[in-house]
């Protein structure tokens, strides 16, 4: 990812500005206030949010009313985007706008930056001086290693950070043998409610004898309940039957009445009977008016005259011709006038190549054309060909000009060849004398301490001497005095041989080689000699590399030389080549009889109009056949027409034949409709006629069968038939709808019967007696529901009594709360075994690496003073190039920050396959020297090429060009940042 700009529509005390990043490493210089930490602020913002109240960072809205935000150019690996970010929620609104024209949020964005947070960001890729200030704080030994290693392996200290807190975390919830811990107090309180709990559960034995007999109190309660409800339904029956009694004797008298053979009558028989009597009336009327109307027809057609199918035929066929005539008229002046255009097409075609007249046997085929053209493409080659030749000449002559220049001022550079030999010597005998004094001070070094071992050996061994003689001699007096004489003269002999031993025997002198200090004095003798007669203060690498330099002029000469004589060559051999083409394009010219002042470019496109001129020739002679035949088919058309229309006896003119002939036709075609349009309607009142007679037939037909169907001959009878049929079935209707309403009310037919032979006091005698059981019933229900509500009272006395449902609701609650603080306990736990696995697991697959690139830059940076960076042990130490190994405490100020970037660097390399951003530096050099941050400076313009970096500063480095430096103006009236 890149910065390619940013444009801030109000940020701080910046509003309305636009920065352009051209390239991979920008300089960004500005006075204290001209905005520099603003900007930074501002790109942090852009990519990840306004900062939040619970950041410890200024939001910097703008006092002026102006937007609050901004936006930035980003290039993610040749894919161009903006990312837009103004005032709406806390972190702000973002649109991203692709060069496609879509648009997408921030959870693309976010995606894109691989979901890493501004924190991480300015932990791993921003430096400051505040940052590497924490180098230099009171840290111990080990916070110091924790300190470089974070830097190199996690890119801040979040995670070990996170460890810590999460350890404090959990003691705040529980110890072990701990007091005061959440857990501990909770599992302490639920301890004493399990106690009062058991207490109250021993009342339970009451509770249970009570809720027993109200149990069996239930039962015979529910017993009464249903025997109540049974009497009740036969009373509620007696009832319905005294509602129905009168209802099942109409339905039993029905039934008698209706024992008979049922009536029949057509359906529909009276308004069939009555409609066909109104539509014969109709139909009478109606064959009276069709009757007229028919003699009117046929006194019409008997008018009519209209011309013999054959004429019309023959008139129709002129009339249909009248659009191919009319079309063959305008195709006929259509051919005269192309012929024309063809004749000047060609007039004008032979103008433009100098034809005086046509030479139609010109050769224009595509091979003529092909040839033509590898002549020319031939002849453009070896002119192009020329041309390069003289150029690569003339190019040449300056190469060797140059060679010539370069040769000189390499003379005028070169020391003398006998300098040039004995300042090889001189190094070589320098080298020499500085490795042979180094190699005879360690020799040196080790003869002291083996002299200084020898010499303790030696005092060592004259002390046991001395002392095992002393003791041997005691013994021997022991000896002497215990009478043993013996034994007291060896252990005396032994005693004094052994005091006088260490006198007998001295140390051998040990000296270093002499020799070897004297090849040394002789080496430094030489190399005086040789600084004393001979000029040597000259750089020997810059003279070899002149020497070298000068030795590869003198080869680019002879090849300078070799290559003129082969282009001198080719040039010859390319002005043959065109010559021989321009005498056969010549030849070409006279062949197709056009000038020889013509280009030879424009060959072919005099080919073409020639082609062109030959084309329309065949074109005219097709067309003229073609125009010819078209005036003999109209001239054929006309004699056919006069004989037609000869023969229908009609007058005409040519001019205006189509018209007369429509005009026949049309008065034919009017006479033809109104003798068809009679003729339809004569057959259609026909028709009418006939319908009309066969309605009345079916009428009389309809009246015949009515009164066949109940055997009647006359109206009257018909009429007194249908009103007896009537009455039969509302007799009928009346006795479905009782038993309709009986069967309701599950009432069958011997029911039915059984009910009509009952008179309606004896039912409500039955109704009487069943009412006073009920009510004898009701009463002994109603003392036993009393007896249920005194046990339902004590039992819900019992039940109100709160206190075990509350300590169990307690105890439940306070056990929720030890769950979920141990949940949490167990949580922070993992999490804590997590980050610390995956600080080991970053620790031992990438530390390994940052620290060999970080070997490298940190080589680079202190020029090969300190040539390795060393981790082991959990520990990182630096190797100085004479062999030492330091601490990061042992190394001055710069240096450990110098370390600090070299193993920020390194992992920035390492991150950045997965996180490609910028680097942002704000004055974070400030400790260094002019000289090393020289250093610094070039390292980043190289490490641009890779990675861009964005390098903020108050004092201008004068060796970034100034295409990369961008400058500040200060920002007048702005507060301090």
């Amino acid at each position: 990812m890149r910065i390619k700009s940013l444009e801030i529509y109000g940020y701080g005390q910046l509003m309305s500005r636009k920065i352009k990043f051209d390239q991979s490493f920008m300089q960004i210089y500005g006075e204290n206030e001209a905005g520099k930490s603003t900007i930074q602020a501002f790109i942090h913002s852009i990519l990840f949010g306004f900062p939040t109240k619970k950041e410890n960072e200024p939001r910097l809205e703008p006092r002026l009313g102006n937007q609050y935000g901004g936006k930035l150019e980003l290039d993610f690996e040749g894919q161009k985007v903006e990312v837009e970010r103004v005032k709406g929620r806390v972190t702000g609104d973002v649109k991203v706008y692709l060069s496609n024209g879509k648009v997408k949020d921030e959870e693309w964005l976010k995606q894109k930056l691989n979901y890493i947070n501004k924190k991480t960001y300015q932990g791993i890729f921003s430096f400051n001086v505040l940052g590497l200030q924490d180098i230099h704080k009171n840290l111990t030994e080990d916070q110091l290693q924790m300190y470089l290693l974070q830097a190199g392996a996690l890119g801040s200290t979040e995670f070990t950070g996170m460890s810590d807190l999460m350890q404090a975390e959990k003691e705040t919830l529980y110890k072990k043998n701990g007091k005061n811990p959440t857990l501990n107090v909770q599992l302490e309180q639920l301890n004493d409610l399990e106690i009062k709990i058991k207490n109250e559960e021993k009342k339970l034995g009451e509770y249970e004898r009570l809720q027993d007999e109200r149990e069996k109190v239930s039962r015979r309660l529910n017993q009464l309940k249903d025997n109540v409800s049974k009497l009740s339904q036969r009373l509620a029956e007696k009832e319905k039957e005294i509602t129905l009694h009168n209802d099942v004797s109409e339905w039993k008298k029905l039934e008698g009445s209706l024992n008979i053979e049922p009536l029949e009558f057509p359906e529909q028989g009276i308004e069939r009977y009555e409609s066909a009597v109104r539509s014969n009336e109709s139909i009478k009327r109606d064959l009276t008016l069709r009757n007229e109307k028919l003699g009117q027809v046929v006194h019409t057609l008997e008018n009519v005259k209209v011309m013999s199918e054959r004429d019309e035929k023959a008139l129709n066929s002129i009339r249909q011709r009248e659009s191919d005539i009319k079309e063959k008229h305008q195709e006929l002046k259509q051919l005269n006038k192309v012929i024309d255009d063809a004749e000047r097409d060609n007039e004008l075609l032979r103008q433009d190549i100098g034809w005086n007249e046509e030479f139609l046997d010109v050769d224009t085929s595509e091979a003529m054309k092909t040839y033509i053209a590898e002549v020319n493409r031939t002849k453009d080659e070896n002119v192009a060909d020329r041309e390069q030749i003289k150029r690569s000449l003339n190019q040449l002559e300056i190469e060797r000009d140059r060679y010539n220049h370069n040769i000189d001022r390499l003379h005028n550079n070169l020391v003398s060849d006998e300098n040039y030999e004995q300042k090889k010597v001189y190094n070589q005998k320098a080298l020499e004398l500085g490795e042979k004094k180094s190699l005879y001070k360690k020799m040196e070094e080790s003869f002291i301490k083996q002299k200084e071992e020898n010499e303790r050996r030696s005092k060592r061994n004259k002390m046991i001497s001395s002392i095992s003689g002393i003791v041997l001699i005691a013994i021997a007096v022991y000896a002497f005095f215990a009478a043993q004489i013996v034994f007291s003269a060896i252990f005396a002999v032994i005693g004094i041989v052994l005091l006088v031993l260490p006198f007998f025997f001295k140390t051998k002198a040990l000296d270093h080689d002499q020799a070897f200090s004297n090849e040394i004095d002789e080496l430094e003798d030489k190399v005086k000699h040789l600084k004393q007669f001979y000029d040597l203060d000259f750089n020997l690498e810059e003279q070899t590399k002149f020497r070298q330099e000068l030795e590869g002029y003198y080869q680019s000469q002879e090849i300078l030389t070799t290559k003129q004589s082969e282009l001198t060559k080719e040039l010859e051999q390319v002005e043959s080549v065109i010559e021989q083409k321009d005498k056969e394009l010549n030849e070409t010219k006279a062949q197709i009889h056009v000038s020889r002042q013509l280009s030879s470019q424009l060959l072919n496109d005099a080919l073409t109009t020639i082609k062109k001129i030959k084309q329309n020739r065949s074109e005219i002679t097709r067309l003229s056949k073609l125009r010819d035949e078209k005036n003999d088919e109209i001239e054929a058309f006309y004699r056919e027409a006069d004989s037609i229309v000869s023969h229908a006896g009609m007058h005409y003119q040519k001019l205006s034949l189509f018209h007369d002939v429509k005009q026949a036709l049309d008065e034919h075609q009017k006479e033809f409709n109104i003798q068809s349009r009679n003729n339809e309607h004569k057959s259609l009142l026909t028709n009418e006629i006939q319908a009309l007679k066969d309605r009345l037939n079916e009428n009389n037909s309809v009246i015949q069968s009515l009164f066949n169907f109940i055997n009647v001959e006359d109206e009257e009878s018909y009429y007194r038939h249908h009103k007896s049929y009537l009455s039969y079935n509302e007799n009928m209707e009346r006795f479905t709808y009782l038993s309709e309403l009986l069967t309701n009310h599950n009432y069958d037919y011997d029911k039915n019967t059984q009910l009509s032979y009952m008179t309606k006091t004896d039912i409500e005698q039955e109704r009487d007696q069943l009412e006073s059981q009920v009510d004898e019933y009701n009463d002994n229900y109603l003392n036993v529901q009393a007896e249920l509500s005194d046990l339902n009272a004590n039992i819900s006395h019992m039940e109100t009594d709160e206190t075990l449902s509350a300590l169990r609701h307690e105890y439940h609650l306070l056990k929720e709360k030890v769950n979920e603080t141990a949940n949490d306990w167990a949580a922070l736990s993992y999490l804590q075994n997590l980050v610390e696995a995956h600080i080991t697991q970053i620790k031992d697959k990438r530390l390994p690496y940052v620290v060999k690139d970080a070997t490298d830059i940190l080589n680079e940076l202190t020029e090969g003073r300190y040539n390795q960076v060393i981790y082991q042990e959990q520990n990182v130490q630096v190797r100085h190039q004479n062999g030492q190994v330091f601490h990061p405490t042992e190394l001055s100020q710069s240096t450990k920050e110098l370390l600090y970037i070299a193993l920020r660097f390194s992992l920035i390399k390492s991150l950045h396959k997965y996180y490609p951003f910028p680097i942002i530096v704000d004055d974070a050099f400030v400790h260094f020297d002019k000289h090393r941050k020289d250093l610094m400076i070039k390292y980043l313009m190289r490490m641009s090429k890779d990675i861009q970096i964005l390098y903020f500063t108050c004092n201008k480095d004068q060796n970034v060009p100034q295409k990369q430096t961008i400058t500040l103006t200060k920002i007048e009236g702005a507060r301090a940042k």
